[in-house]
């Protein structure tokens, strides 16, 4: 009996809370997206990235979902008495036409990645259905009963105008006409190089490497820039002139505003690929959508004036919720809108500062400037460390990455723990910073992700990687090594050089015949994957035999940051690697069998292990294995003394510059969703500083017709 009882009351329930449930579910996931997506680029946590593509899933899910129970029940209204048709029937129509704009998606994401170059064909059958089920609600319902005919109408237009703008947003985005767009764009490229030649960006020169520029002078910078250099996303290069204009106004800058202004091109990469970018920005676009949300407006308005008597009070609850999400989200997109960096570059694109409004601009959007400027923190490299390092702490809010930079570390995974953890401390506490209140969720989340994994022979999990704070000082050096070379990339053989350097050029440039003879056998004689663990094992013995908690030995931390983020790119990203590391994960995996089957001491730590290791003896089974290989590095390394870690974090920068540029434009794009890589950076740094060379190009294009 009881159970029967339990069954009628949920039954009951279902049928009276099923559409309308489904229907809140529905705003607050909409609402969700648009208030959270924009996250998913600036973390490189994969829980929240996780949280989010659920979201995503669930929102188009319960969309659908919804408008087939009311398709449903609108299939029943026959059967039903002409009392319920009036309490049913013009309000479900009404909720169907409401919900169809949730199909066009939030402004700050449409495509979630770019495994799929055909979603948008998908989403075009998709949406057909959906409207063709909404259009049969409503053919359904209205011949018999007109009460909200008009209020239903006006939003069936506004929906249709948003599912047409997504499903443009999709179809410009997708990888083969994105191409072509930007292989046809040669006059934005054109306007762009005269804009940034009018507008005296050449005259800044600061003797430091901190941040100078105004924020709307950065954006408006990487605008420009951004239109020249996107041809690298399709692995073309730029023209004589472009590249010449490049070099020096690269060379002029400063080191953070250099950071700045490549943090903004790539933001902007990431919202051609991921949002509505390209389909929102344009005169028709704003029209149309500033007719969609009058449309939902006077809707809701002529549904407030109207006679609700006919319908159930906790329906007529329901349907204000709908209209209130409604307006929200179009309120919030237009917020987002008008202050992206898209409209502060338009503003400056287009406003010469004579006229009044075009001053009124300007002056808008330099108010905003130090909101949207960087931030930073001190940061210690251990615990219990003085040595501290100043490192980007921008209030997520304002973020364009993720400002981390994450660590895999060989010896780590040996003992099966986390690299080393960089310390944020002084952090400036700005707009939506969150604590620790999601450790429960993301344990959760850890838990679920872990269902998808199955155990393979390889070192491929997550489990033990760090994500630390991008470090300024590191970031600096990086700049200063790369602008240093691109002095001599003057013609295509010293820039092919520069392009096909892994160490060996700088051991060439900074060592004497003895050293260099040596070490370049580490570097030229091996793959590039053997090298990079070569080194990555002499790196990791060195660092733990010297201990400097005194004094801040820059080099020395460089060379660990680059040597376990390499080494993480190429166990843990190796789908954006796949062009320099084929079998890495292998190679690791059989590294790590090797210090399991060798070592039978009791080592505990990695200290004791890179102690261990140095002092020896260690008998391996072969001595050309990157563990020997890196042991008899490190040895070498001793005769360098003061020099050695000079040269560590030399060979670590061109090793990561060598990646860099060596890796298609699409793999790149690939991670600007997932919180960016500093790999990025850097390949966009030698594309500013002319270090590409192309087989069959050489160092830029020559025909006009481009």
């Amino acid at each position: 009996m009881a159970v029967e009882l339990i069954s009628a009351f949920i039954s009951e329930v279902w049928l009276r809370w099923n559409i309308r449930g489904f229907i809140i579910l529905s705003v607050l996931l909409q609402i969700s997206l648009v208030l959270f997506a924009r996250i998913r680029k600036q973390t490189v946590d994969d829980r929240i990235v996780f949280l989010l593509w659920l979201v995503y899933l669930m929102a188009n899910w319960v969309a659908v979902f919804t408008v087939g129970l009311i398709s449903h029940n609108q299939g029943n209204l026959s059967a039903l008495s002409v009392e319920h048709r009036a309490e049913h029937g013009a309000i479900y129509a009404f909720w169907a036409s409401l919900l169809l704009s949730h199909f066009g998606g939030a402004d700050t994401i449409v495509a979630f990645s770019l495994d799929d170059n055909k979603l948008w064909q998908r989403n075009v059958v998709s949406s057909i259905f959906q409207v063709a089920t909404v259009l049969y609600v409503f053919v359904k319902v209205f011949p018999n009963d007109k009460s909200l005919v008009i209020p239903t109408m006006l939003v069936l237009f506004s929906s249709f105008i948003k599912n047409v703008e997504k499903l443009l947003a999709l179809y410009l985005s997708s990888l083969p006409r994105l191409r072509e767009s930007i292989l046809s764009g040669y006059k934005y490229r054109k306007d762009a190089y005269s804009k940034l030649l009018e507008g005296n960006f050449l005259e800044y020169r600061y003797l430091d490497e901190e941040a100078h520029l105004p924020e709307s002078v950065v954006v408006m910078c990487a605008y420009y820039f951004f239109h020249i250099f996107k041809v690298f996303f399709t692995d073309i290069i730029f023209k004589s002139d472009e590249r010449q204009m490049s070099l020096e106004y690269f060379h002029r800058v400063s080191a953070m505003d250099a950071l700045r202004v490549l943090s903004v091109e790539l933001h902007f990469m990431y919202e051609v690929l991921h949002t509505k970018a390209l389909a929102i920005r344009s005169k028709w676009s704003y029209i149309f959508r500033f007719v969609a949300f009058i449309g939902v407006t006077v809707a809701f308005i002529l549904f407030h004036w109207s006679g609700k008597g006919q319908f159930l009070k906790y329906d007529v609850e329901v349907t204000y919720v709908l209209l209130f999400g409604e307006i929200a989200l179009d309120v919030i997109a237009m917020f987002m809108l008008v202050f992206s960096d898209w409209t502060v570059a338009g503003i400056q694109y287009y406003s010469t500062g004579s006229s009044i409004l075009g001053s009124f601009l300007c002056k808008l959007v330099s108010v905003s400037d130090n909101m949207r400027k960087p931030r930073f923190a001190t940061c210690k490299t251990e615990a219990n460390d003085n040595v501290t390092f100043t490192v980007l702490d921008t209030p997520l809010i304002f973020r364009r990455w993720s400002e981390s930079i994450s660590a895999c570390n060989l010896f780590s995974e040996y003992f099966k723990e986390s690299p080393r953890k960089m310390y944020k401390h002084n952090r400036c506490r700005g707009i939506i910073d969150f604590p620790d209140i999601r450790s429960f969720l993301f344990r959760l989340v850890e838990k679920s992700i872990s269902c998808f994994h199955q155990e393979k022979p390889i070192m491929a999990s997550t489990k033990y990687v760090s994500k630390n704070p991008f470090v300024k000082e590191l970031w600096i050096f990086i700049f200063n090594e790369v602008r240093r070379k691109s002095r001599n990339a003057d013609g295509p053989t010293e820039v092919r050089m520069i392009f096909e350097a892994r160490g060996d050029l700088f051991l060439q440039s900074g060592l004497g015949e003895f050293h260099r003879g040596n070490l370049l056998e580490y570097v030229s004689d091996v793959n590039y994957e053997f090298s990079i663990l070569t080194w990555h094992i002499a790196t990791e013995m060195w660092y733990n035999r010297e201990k400097p908690f005194t004094f801040r030995n820059n080099e020395r931390e460089f060379s660990k940051i680059l040597s376990d983020y390499m080494l993480y790119l190429f166990v843990n990203q190796s789908n954006v690697v796949s062009a320099v590391a084929d079998i890495a994960q292998v190679t690791s995996s059989d590294t790590l069998c090797e210090l399991e089957i060798c070592i039978r001491d009791a080592i505990k730590d990695v200290e004791g292990l890179s102690k261990m290791l140095f002092e020896g003896p260690f008998t391996a089974f072969d001595p050309t294995t990157p563990l020997n290989r890196g042991i008899n590095l490190a040895h070498e390394m001793e005769r360098l003394e003061e020099m050695k870690w000079a040269v560590m974090s030399g060979v670590w920068v061109e090793m990561l510059c060598y990646a860099a540029v060596h890796i298609k434009g699409e793999a790149h794009m690939q991670v600007l969703s997932t919180g960016g890589e500093l790999l990025t950076f850097v390949w966009l740094l030698m594309a500013h500083f002319g270090c590409f060379y192309k087989p069959g190009w050489g160092i830029h294009y020559n025909r006009d017709s481009m």
